[in-house]
């Protein structure tokens, strides 16, 4: 069974556009979990990327964009997912912590968004990639950056404990599935 989780901006970012953000995760097999972003904005206007081809794509996170995050218990290496409401992603993987990227090999996410009014919802459903396969648990981040009209971003995650956001910052994988 899933859960919802509340992401929280981090105290840099100021002014947001946003009310709320609430993830709900849920592992429906022992290799795919689903998720779903929910952000509620309360009248200032966030930047929305237009559909496009669902294409792995490089630097997502300069734009309105989620992020989830997993490392198997006891290991240095984790992995990195961004996925836009455009329908692009990306995938890397590190060796430790912000060392040794490169693009991951897995499957591509399946990924859906919707926008009304002002709640926007971007629907995931990902295969985990081979190396968390037989891992009966896994630590997890979930973290998302918002880009406003005017320009600047807010950074949300389910935990902020340095002066600069930083979802790669091991202490943010904070729920274990």
């Amino acid at each position: 069974m899933g859960k919802w989780l509340t992401l929280m901006a981090h105290p840099a970012s100021e002014d947001t556009a946003v009310v709320d953000i609430k993830v709900y995760m849920e592992r429906i097999a022992l290799t795919t979990l689903k998720l779903v972003y929910r952000v509620t904005s309360g009248g200032g206007s966030i930047c929305i990327p237009v559909k496009m081809p669902s294409l792995r794509t490089n630097e997502l996170w300069r734009h309105t964009c989620a992020e989830l995050f997993i490392a198997a218990p006891g290991e240095a290496a984790y992995c990195e997912f961004n996925f836009s409401p455009s329908t692009q992603w990306a995938a890397y993987q590190f060796t430790a912590y912000r060392q040794g990227m490169r693009i991951l090999d897995c499957a591509a996410p399946t990924i859906e968004a919707t926008h009304v009014d002002r709640q926007l919802l971007i629907e995931v459903q990902l295969e985990l990639p081979s190396q968390f396969n037989y891992c009966a648990e896994l630590h997890i981040a979930l973290s998302m950056v918002i880009e406003e009209l005017q320009g600047r971003c807010s950074y949300w995650a389910l935990a902020h404990l340095a002066a600069v956001p930083d979802f790669h910052h091991r202490s943010g994988f904070v729920v274990t599935i």
